[in-house]
């Protein structure tokens, strides 16, 4: 009985081992993605737990064994789900074909020197800010931009004017470590979701101090 014991005292401190990794991951998981796996992890580390304690207080290996084989199912069942989520296995459905389309381009605006960016609604109209946006809670949007300009650019949708803006309703074309090249364009698909006054730049270090950003009305 000892021995069993012994054991089972081992796969507790395993069991334990495992709360503190399945609790680290779930925290990082659930900051990276803020994916229903989070609540698949969660689940997981309830389950080890419950384990965890049954072990420290029970010396029935029949029964512990029992339990240790019904609780790695669920947590086999658990991790699947996880890794599924992750995969992409259950995402959100396509967006609804858009209603709204908006062409921007971005480029250089020709009357000011030093030079200065900015959007306009053609190529040669580009002005800074660029033109107001303006949407309704609800619309999903087909956004295109055009790199007309001779640097390459990219085009975000934020909460503040500045490059460390958090992007809203995945309103993003490209990167500014990646951006358009020049005379080429990219699109972006999205929905919009939450009412009030915004911002759209390029987030290429240093542009949006040289003007390159336009406002965004989002009506209810």
């Amino acid at each position: 009985m000892k021995s069993n014991f012994d054991s089972l005292r081992v796969t507790s401190y395993f069991l334990l081992a495992f709360l503190i990794v399945v609790g680290v991951s779930v925290w990082l998981v659930n900051l990276i993605t803020q994916e229903r796996v989070f609540g698949f992890l969660m689940s997981a580390e309830f389950i080890a737990f419950a384990m965890l304690v049954y072990l420290y207080y029970m010396e029935d290996p029949v029964v512990a064994k029992k339990l240790l084989t019904s609780g790695f199912v669920a947590l086999a069942i658990l991790i699947v789900l996880s890794a599924a989520v992750l995969a992409g296995v259950g995402a959100p459905a396509p967006l609804a074909k858009p209603n709204v389309s908006v062409t921007l381009y971005a480029g250089e605006v020709s009357e000011f020197s030093p030079i200065v960016y900015g959007f306009g609604n053609t190529a040669t109209s580009v002005t800074s800010p660029g033109p107001t946006l303006t949407f309704t809670v609800g619309d999903v949007v087909n956004m295109t931009v055009f790199n007309a300009g001779t640097m390459p650019h990219n085009w975000a949708l934020v909460d503040s004017n500045s490059t460390s803006g958090k992007v809203l309703f995945g309103a993003k074309i490209d990167s500014g470590s990646v951006p358009i090249p020049v005379n080429e364009s990219a699109s972006v698909v999205f929905r919009v979701t939450q009412a009030g006054n915004y911002f759209y730049i390029c987030q290429v270090p240093g542009h949006v101090q040289l003007g390159m950003w336009g406002n965004v009305v989002v009506n209810p």
